[in-house]
Formats: C-alpha cells, sequence, structure tokens
C-alpha cells in the first residue's frame, strides 16, 4: 500500500512505513527536492532506522545548495556519489589531477576557512593552473614547481609571487597527503625559493610626521591617537589595539606591551605627546577596557583607510613603485626607530624597545648612525 508524501519543510519530504517503527514512531523516509537547472529533481536520503535524520537532512540541502550557488561540488547527492566512486578510484591508483583536487577539494573547503582563499585562486588559476594543472598529483616533482616559479619571474612579477605559489602548491600537497591521495615527501620542500629583502626603508622627516599628524587629527582623533602611539613609542597596529587601560602604568610611564608578535612581554615609555594623549582620553575606565575599541565596543581588526587618504592627499607616496618606500602605517614604527638611531642610540637598546627577536632585524637601521661607524674607525689612528 503506497504512502502519501509529507513536506516537513521547504525541499525535505518523508513518507511513513505502513507497519515498520522506529522506536515508538512510524519509520519514515527522506528525500530532498531540489532545483537544478530550472527542473525540478528529487533525491532519496534513506530511512530514519539507518540513521537519517532531519537534521542530517537539512545539512545535506545545505550542502547541495551552496554547491550550486558558489559552483565548486557536486549539487546533486547522485552527483556525489559518482565523484565519491571516481576519487576512490583516483587514490587507488594516484590519478587525480592537480587541478582536479583544487577544485573538488582543496577550494572549497579554503573559502569556508581562509581569508586568502580568492588571493590563493587568483595565483592558481593564472601560474599555477596552466602549468601543472593537468598533472597527476602522484606525479608531482620538484621540477615542476621550479616551472612554475621559472614562469612567474620571466613575467616580471616580483619574486614575492614566486613565493606565494610554492606555498600555496605546498599547501595543496599537505591537503592531498593528509586526505591518502598521495604519500611520500612533499616536492615542495625541496624548490629554492627566491629570496627578497621585503622590509621597509621609508622613515619619516620630522616635518612630514608633524604634517602626517596634522592632517590625521582633522579627519579622525582616534586614528590621530593610534598615530602616536606608533610613532612616539615603536607599537604596531596589533599591539595599539590590543592595548587595555590596565596596561597603562601612568606612575612609572610606562606601557605595557602584552604577548607581542614575538611572544615576549616588554615595556614602551611614555613621552610628552603620548603621556598628555593618554590623559586626556582616560576617563576612569576599568582595566579591561579596551583603549581603541570600535563602536560596538569590539577589538579593531585594523587601522582606518582614513590614514591612506591622509598619505595620498599629503602626496608622500606620489611617483613612489616599490612596497618598500610606501608611507604605510607600520612606517611611523619604523620612524620610531630610525630617529633613535640618528640620535645616537644604539642598536641593540633600539632593538629591545622594538621587541625584536635579534639584533639581526635591527641592522636595517645601521646605516643611519655613520658617525659611531666613522668614529670606530678614528680609533684606529694614532695606534
Amino acid at each position: 500500500m503506497s504512502q502519501k508524501w509529507k513536506t516537513l519543510e521547504e525541499g525535505i519530504r518523508v513518507r511513513y512505513h505502513a507497519t515498520r517503527k522506529h522506536g515508538i514512531k512510524p519509520d519514515t523516509y527522506f528525500t530532498l527536492r531540489i532545483q537544478i537547472n530550472g527542473k525540478r529533481t528529487e533525491e532519496s536520503l534513506g530511512w530514519a532506522s539507518e540513521g537519517m535524520t532531519l537534521a542530517k537532512a537539512r545539512l545535506e540541502l545545505a550542502r547541495l545548495k551552496e554547491a550550486a550557488r558558489s559552483g565548486t561540488g557536486p549539487t546533486t547527492l547522485r552527483e556525489r556519489k559518482a565523484v565519491t566512486e571516481a576519487e576512490t578510484v583516483a587514490r587507488q591508483v594516484g590519478l587525480m589531477t592537480i587541478g582536479e583536487f583544487w577544485d573538488r577539494h582543496y577550494y572549497p573547503e579554503a573559502l569556508r576557512t581562509k581569508k586568502s582563499a580568492k588571493s590563493e585562486e587568483k595565483l592558481f588559476r593564472n601560474w599555477i593552473r596552466p602549468q601543472i594543472g593537468n598533472l597527476p598529483l602522484n606525479a608531482l616533482k620538484k621540477s615542476h614547481i621550479d616551472a612554475v616559479v621559472g614562469s612567474i619571474l620571466q613575467a616580471g612579477l616580483a619574486p614575492r609571487t614566486a613565493q606565494y605559489a610554492v606555498a600555496v602548491i605546498s599547501l595543496l600537497w599537505n591537503t592531498a597527503f593528509a586526505q591518502e591521495f598521495v604519500t611520500g615527501e612533499n616536492p615542495a620542500r625541496r624548490v629554492r625559493r627566491p629570496k627578497i629583502d621585503n622590509r621597509r626603508l621609508r622613515f619619516l622627516s620630522k616635518d612630514e610626521a608633524d604634517a602626517l599628524l596634522v592632517e590625521i587629527k582633522t579627519v579622525s582623533l582616534n586614528l590621530h591617537d593610534e598615530c602616536l602611539l606608533a610613532l612616539y613609542c615603536g607599537l604596531r597596529a596589533g599591539e595599539i589595539h590590543n592595548l587595555m587601560w590596565g596596561d597603562i602604568d601612568f606612575g612609572n610611564g610606562q606601557i605595557l606591551i602584552r604577548d607581542p608578535k614575538n611572544g615576549q612581554n616588554r615595556f614602551a615609555f611614555l613621552t610628552e605627546p603620548v603621556k598628555a594623549m593618554l590623559e586626556r582620553r582616560f576617563t576612569r575606565q576599568d582595566k579591561e577596557s579596551l583603549l581603541f575599541p570600535t563602536a560596538t565596543g569590539k577589538k579593531r581588526a585594523q587601522v582606518s583607510r582614513a590614514f591612506g587618504d591622509c598619505v595620498e592627499k599629503l602626496g608622500l607616496n606620489a611617483g613612489v613603485n616599490d612596497p618598500r618606500q610606501k608611507v604605510v602605517f607600520h612606517t611611523l614604527r619604523h620612524t620610531f626607530a630610525s630617529w633613535l638611531v640618528q640620535k645616537g642610540v644604539p642598536l641593540h637598546t633600539v632593538a629591545e624597545l622594538m621587541g625584536h627577536r635579534s639584533i639581526a632585524m635591527t641592522q636595517r637601521y645601521a646605516h643611519l648612525s655613520p658617525e659611531s661607524l666613522r668614529n670606530a674607525v678614528n680609533l684606529l689612528q694614532g695606534a
């Protein structure tokens, strides 16, 4: 005897077995009704007695809808079954190509979990897929990755782009390894990545810094105050946004920098402009209140775009193409260190104030202290 179908909610239908029970209720058969290319189709999910539930049906429906919306992955259960069977064979013989693995596994997951997914997709589409997209995963060798690097450099792109391509290929391989599509060593590990010196070189003169602070103050007092902490205390943007009022010690004139980039807490010291700014902002907030919260009271994730607008208005980056020479928010921290070295502060002291992991990171400022080097050589005179 046939049973009538019942729609539980949009896209999910069930029918109940005439006699068989699942617990105290009739056994229930679940199906999905979905629209594919304008045509309605019904997909079987299974019986409740076999483990199917309404929650699982909702999840399956959501997955298929997302696949149809994003254009990644199977859009029907039948298609998914066929893909799964094909992938089982591919695992066994190692024939799935790099492009197929990207489309079916790596990129859909990256879209859900990584902010950089779109950047990776552009790089893969333009430089990786044309070179090795049709290559079986298990056939990938160092020479293939070298070819990708070579094509990027020959096109005149920055070495950083080539480095990024190697990193993406390495991540893809590691994902395939974790899912048992490949075995053995990651071939990207043996690729020599182009070396680049991407350390920022630009720092501001006193006049440039003053003009920038004046301009920013007309736009945003919050941003102006953040700039003071970067320029006169050498703080990174993330360190500024992490600051709570409990970190400010007015009595000893210092700021505790908790959990910085190098993992070691340090202290910054209040200059007069910074102290006056903090005293102006302090209205008896509790110790766990952020110094620079968002409008909703949460921690800021990035520096306001108004900074770049002010830099552009002042023409500080006019005619500058080298990104290392462009003025960005981090330039203020770089300026802090540069000014100290120009005043004769020893590099090891600057390294401690900056929170550098090693003195090698501070060596970039050595050229700003030519007198100390000249004086050292002059000691030889009369020896």
